[in-house]
């Protein structure tokens, strides 16, 4: 195969959440409606936040009128919105599509799936392994954040805690230490995890240890610097 053909192909990728893929049927989405909200979040992922029906037309075998009527159901239904913003640089308002409204849905949908006992159908085993997580862990994420958590950051905490191996008390832990630098977001805390794990770290006490003569290096290697 050609290499620029092939590079072509590889060309970029659309970041969609593996539990919106998983649970979008539980939800009452159809088919076209999830692939329609898929083509949104490429759009905007590509930096176009308000494509024109021509545009989503053009990507879509759905004609005008049938793409319209599934355009006016997810807006009426609540899943999702156009919300207006201003252009800093220009000062010119333009619309734009949110679809925070899903991943609210998505959210409400996968807590009242951990509440039931799964049956493994569709589920499989991720839903399986979701229900015997301690809820109390996400909470507390929601809690420091001071908002519901995304479909992705319930992902991370699930993977630690049931991939990666880590203890509660020590991702809560990590939960403490990005707060306390004022670094709230899951990356960063993903970031201190895997950095207690290449030490060898396992307990809260050892982690606290660590950051705090982390700290302690950070504020003598500020001092010394020249002014």
């Amino acid at each position: 195969m050609d290499s620029h053909i092939l590079q072509l192909l590889q060309e970029g990728a659309t970041s969609v959440s593996n539990m919106l893929l998983k649970l979008y049927k539980r939800m009452s989405l159809t088919d076209e409606e999830m692939m329609l909200l898929i083509h949104l979040l490429s759009f905007q992922q590509e930096g176009n936040r308000f494509p024109t029906l021509a545009e989503l037309e053009e990507r879509m075998s759905l004609s005008s009128m049938k793409l319209i009527q599934s355009l006016q159901k997810l807006l009426k239904e609540d899943w999702i919105s156009i919300d207006e913003y201003r252009d800093e640089q220009t000062g010119m308002r333009h619309e734009q599509y949110n679809l925070t409204p899903l991943y609210r849905k998505l959210y409400n949908t996968w807590r009242e799936q951990q509440s039931s006992i799964p049956d493994g159908g569709v589920f499989g085993e991720v839903a399986a392994s979701m229900h015997t997580e301690p809820v109390a862990i996400y909470t507390r994420f929601e809690q420091a954040f001071g908002r519901p958590l995304s479909p992705i950051e319930i992902e991370n905490i699930h993977m630690w805690t049931n991939q990666d191996g880590y203890q509660e008390e020590l991702i809560l832990t990590a939960l403490r230490e990005a707060a306390t630098v004022g670094k709230l977001h899951i990356r960063y805390i993903d970031r201190i995890l895997l950095e207690w794990q290449k030490q060898q770290i396992t307990s809260v006490e050892q982690a606290r240890l660590y950051s705090l003569n982390f700290r302690r290096q950070q504020t003598t290697k500020d001092h010394r610097q020249p002014l």
